[in-house]
């Protein structure tokens, strides 16, 4: 047998059939999640106030994936594209809020584990950091909200 090249002391031949899948994998996931980013980024251009029932459907599927804690209140806050990275007055603006309210929640969200509320230099009012917990919650919302606005139910579309 030829060996075309080593790669540490493998030769090409015995890691080359093992690449072929992964890059595919790779590649399959990556469109995937760029045509999911587009259909969300329809939803913010869309900018409408959100019905009760799309807020009971996202309720709903973040009760079916473990996040019972969350009030139909927080969800203004997990809207696309999310808190991270901003202070409560910030977000207030944005979903037109209190801010005083907009803090509480906020501090709801963080005592369950979905985001830590820092203080950082050059900026005014403590910021969101969302935790794996909260990427997670936000994703789930993501994929309710996706779901309620194609009219299937937020566990049975793939995206």
């Amino acid at each position: 047998m030829h060996v075309i090249a080593h790669i540490g002391n493998i030769p090409v031949e015995e890691w080359l059939p093992f690449l072929v899948p992964v890059l595919a994998l790779y590649l399959y996931v990556r469109h995937k999640e760029r045509r999911r980013r587009e259909a969300v980024k329809r939803l913010l251009d869309a900018g409408e106030p959100l019905d009760q029932g799309t807020v009971e459907s996202v309720v709903a599927s973040w009760a079916s994936a473990k996040h019972r804690d969350l009030s139909p209140a927080h969800l203004p806050l997990l809207y696309p594209p999310g808190p991270d990275g901003m202070s409560a007055g910030e977000l207030a603006e944005r979903i037109h809020a209190d801010p005083a309210s907009v803090e509480r929640l906020l501090e709801e969200l963080e005592d369950l584990g979905y985001l830590d509320l820092q203080e950082r230099d050059g900026f005014d009012g403590r910021r969101v950091s969302l935790t794996f917990e909260g990427y997670e919650l936000l994703y789930e919302t993501e994929a309710a909200l996706l779901s309620h606005a194609a009219g299937a139910s937020p566990r049975a579309q793939p995206l």
